[in-house]
């Protein structure tokens, strides 16, 4: 199944992006938590955000790729962690050094 510039495979979530097909989610590791005081978090969908080249665009579509895919692999899913991984990925894109702007990043002088 492909949502967005993510494709839903076998072995987990890949990136099918030009350039960015190294970007592979191992269905293993898709609920890893974050550490700290990310730790009731999906730790995935806070750490590609800050790649270069995914648009404001791509990283909703993991977004919803992640939600089919917890479902294909029929992985344990807590949405309480998920609302709390989207509040924090929201404020990271919102507050990031290089701002998203009509789903590009532009360089801050």
């Amino acid at each position: 199944m492909k949502i967005g510039n993510w494709e839903i495979n076998d072995k987990g979530i890949q990136c099918i992006k030009h350039g960015l097909s190294h970007i592979l989610i191992d269905k293993n590791d898709l609920t890893e938590s974050g550490f700290a005081e990310r730790k009731n978090s999906y730790d995935w969908l806070l750490h590609l955000p800050s790649k270069a080249d995914l648009t404001r665009e791509d990283i909703y579509a993991l977004n919803t790729a992640f939600i089919y895919a917890i479902e294909y692999f029929n992985l344990d899913f807590n949405s309480n962690s998920f609302i709390e991984t989207l509040t924090i990925q929201e404020k990271e894109l919102n507050n990031d050094i290089e701002p998203f702007i009509d789903n590009k990043l532009f360089e801050v002088e």
